[in-house]
């Protein structure tokens, strides 16, 4: 990791504290609605290994929205079959977790080649469940869509790296992204398009490259808008050398239950070694 790299991960932290605490002292004087935001997610995939990892992930967040910012916090509680992937600001990385070093030496190993071999589960000893990183994000919509122009939203996000590498449960290290999103209907469905830039720690024997996310979706109202249909693409660019880069497609299906509270399920499928086989989740956004 260069010196230049090095000193950007150092002064996020401090950039990322004051900015969490001056919206903190602001938020309790501002008119706003807060939600609890949640969602129980399973995954299963042998990414680009010789055996499969599953995992559950029950994440737990606040979601606070006022005028053109919405700030939300999460924290995932995770139990992984195997320590070989680890949770990053990205999502699951099939990084070899404490066998990094095993995913690092195959530098000539070309993109959907031989799968990696790791030493059997049973012969490890790991912890299964446990605290995974928490994740802020910040979201400022710059200006409401009109008749032609969609709605633009700029983004900054911070995953805390308080969860140790070797579990898995974590990287070790600091992300954080920026990203922009344009949302706009076009008759009777709603397109939505996102794109960031991340910037993500290494893990100690591995070398984690900073990678473009993008995504494509097409959400249709459905029964005068208490439920809604969801379509999606997303990826990410290329994060491990010699491997294929993170993309999925997926669907999803959601539901009005209050005025301020929705209901979610969604299911999606790996189109690359580096996204997991299947992804199934169940989410919820309650209006407190």
């Amino acid at each position: 990791m260069d010196a230049r790299r090095k000193f950007r991960l150092a002064t996020v932290p401090a950039a990322a504290g004051v900015v969490l605490m001056t919206l903190a002292a602001a938020f309790p004087s501002a008119a706003g609605t807060l939600s609890y935001t949640g969602s129980f997610q399973l995954a299963q995939g042998n990414y680009y290994f010789d055996q499969a990892t599953r995992g559950v992930y029950f994440f737990n967040g606040f979601s606070f929205h006022s005028g053109a910012v919405t700030l939300t916090a999460t924290v995932p509680l995770i139990y992984q079959s195997s320590p070989y992937v680890s949770y990053s600001g990205v999502g699951v990385l099939p990084s070899g977790g404490s066998k990094s070093s095993a995913v690092g030496s195959q530098s000539g190993r070309r993109p959907g080649g031989n799968p990696v071999v790791l030493p059997e589960t049973e012969a490890l000893e790991f912890r299964q469940f446990g605290v995974g990183d928490p994740l802020a994000r910040l979201g400022v919509r710059l200006w409401r869509e009109g008749p032609y122009l969609p709605s633009v939203e700029l983004s900054g996000q911070a995953k805390f790296p308080l969860a140790g590498v070797e579990t898995g449960f974590g990287t070790g290290t600091w992300d954080y992204g920026a990203g922009v999103s344009l949302t706009k209907r076009l008759g009777a469905v709603i397109f939505f398009a996102d794109v960031g830039y991340w910037i993500l720690g290494d893990l100690p024997d591995l070398e984690i490259l900073d990678p473009w996310s993008y995504a494509v979706s097409l959400g249709l109202p459905l029964s005068r808008g208490k439920a809604a249909l969801l379509v999606s693409y997303f990826g990410l660019t290329r994060i491990i050398e010699g491997v294929e880069p993170p993309s999925a497609a997926g669907a999803g299906l959601s539901f009005k239950v209050g005025p301020k509270s929705s209901l979610m399920i969604n299911g999606s499928i790996g189109l690359s070694e580096a996204s997991p086989d299947f992804t199934a989740s169940f989410g919820w956004s309650l209006g407190i």
